[in-house]
């Protein structure tokens, strides 16, 4: 398949070569009574990969990316080699066509990668997430339970917990159909993903019935202030979960509260921030959510931004397994256009 031009990898990761983290096996008492997973086994198992499980003093961690990019190319040149330093096993799961298809398949991507990390270490999983990959992988907590059993901590960035109101105008939405070799966009239709992110959506109803913050897993929900494609932010932050409540399973915290000035958006939020990042790691290193006093505090405003040469000096790059190969044959993605959104799975609307 062709390889995508979308974003190009350090030769020295490139060659590295990659290990799968193989196949599942979810105790039996949770799959009896969950829904089954429509996407084949082996395509769930091609888009897992890993580091070595080498590291049991520390949860092993699963990156999921946004939509637009793979699971590599968001997470390859930042997060995976500072966590890897650090003494972490690492995950990337790269769920189908750059996330432009149906949210309700895209998770079943997400609670293979949990059970399999989860069979292979015996351990539980901390989660980071960006933009889709922070909100998407919430229905997946939602409805498999072995899902649920599998995470410790969910850290969210950016993510439209409650859907946003902003919209893909036509001409923001050709210029990225261009830039990932699409074409022209057909009018009147967009891609699938971007209806279930609609204030009103389905999809959003579902996820936000209820228990929004399911199981024994921390969550920590991190936004910005500046985020273009993520809004409102005020007075009920769209990015936030139990919001207002007093949940202490849940730490929800806007960066320009710690920072005032400080600016980062939608992007850089869940790709590069190193206060992001720090929020992050605390999270996934202590009991609990994310807790600004104890990951720096004002100190992190003063952070710089980190050096991308120094993550890949031998060192660091000789104990990475390449995690780039799989996501550069993955070719042009389906844009999965529909004229609206895709009905919930039964197992949704089922009381």
């Amino acid at each position: 398949m062709r390889p995508t031009r979308f974003f190009t990898v350090p030769i020295a990761l490139a060659l590295l070569l990659l290990q799968g983290c193989g196949s599942s096996s979810a105790p039996d008492l949770f799959l009896s009574s969950e829904p089954a997973l429509i996407t084949p086994q082996a395509t769930l198992d091609q888009s897992l990969n890993c580091t070595p499980f080498e590291h049991p003093d520390k949860p092993p961690v699963l990156l999921v990316h946004g939509t637009f990019f793979t699971g590599t190319e968001q997470f390859t040149l930042f997060y995976t080699p500072q966590l890897v330093a650090l003494g972490y096993d690492v995950c990337i799961v790269t769920y189908p066509d750059r996330g432009l298809g149906d949210l309700q398949i895209s998770a079943e991507y997400v609670v293979n990668a949990l059970r399999s990390i989860h069979a292979q270490t015996g351990r539980k999983v901390a989660m980071i997430g960006h933009s889709q990959g922070a909100t998407m992988p919430r229905w997946a907590l939602k409805y498999w339970p072995s899902a649920r059993e599998a995470v410790s901590d969910f850290v969210l960035l950016a993510g439209p917990n409650h859907g946003t109101s902003v919209a893909f105008g036509f001409d923001t939405m050709a210029a990225l159909f261009d830039a990932l070799g699409l074409g022209a966009l057909p009018v009147g239709l967009f891609p699938e993903a971007l209806y279930q992110f609609a204030l009103d959506a389905n999809f959003i109803t579902a996820l936000n019935a209820g228990d929004e913050t399911p199981g024994d897993v921390d969550y920590t929900a991190v936004y910005t202030q500046f985020d273009e494609l993520v809004q409102p932010v005020a007075p009920v932050p769209t990015a936030a979960l139990d919001f207002g409540q007093a949940n202490d399973h849940v730490a929800n915290i806007l960066l320009q509260d710690i920072c005032p000035a400080y600016l980062v958006e939608h992007g850089t939020i869940g790709t590069t921030d190193p206060v992001a990042f720090a929020l992050a790691l605390d999270a996934i290193s202590h009991s609990g959510p994310a807790d600004v006093t104890r990951a720096g505090g004002a100190s992190l405003c003063r952070l710089l931004p980190v050096d991308v040469t120094v993550l890949l000096q031998a060192p660091i790059v000789s104990g990475l397994l390449q995690i780039v190969d799989s996501t550069l044959q993955t070719g042009v993605p389906n844009p999965h256009l529909a004229a609206g959104e895709p009905p919930l799975m039964p197992y949704a609307t089922t009381p």
